[in-house]
């Protein structure tokens, strides 16, 4: 399984207009992209805020987004595979 983890720093003030953003327009696209298995977004409110979308494939993902300029200071995207504990 591969995970995608797409992060952004929200710019000051625009935190409700920036998570709207993700649902509206990332999950979506995730969610109706062949292989997408599952998104989850993860918040904080803190200063400076951020929110972090993970979604989980079952082949590595094929879209990539451009997040409106005002909304984000910063975002970056990673894929991670995942590896099975070695409890011994």
């Amino acid at each position: 399984m591969i995970v995608r983890m797409w992060e952004a720093t929200v710019a000051p003030g625009r935190y409700d207009e920036a998570v709207g953003w993700v649902r509206r327009e990332l999950v979506k696209k995730a969610l109706f992209t062949e292989g997408c298995m599952a998104a989850e977004i993860l918040v904080h409110e803190g200063n400076p805020a951020s929110v972090v979308l993970l979604t989980r494939w079952d082949v590595a993902p094929v879209f990539e987004e451009g997040p409106p300029e005002d909304l984000f200071l910063r975002a970056r995207a990673q894929h991670l595979q995942t590896l099975r504990p070695d409890i011994t």
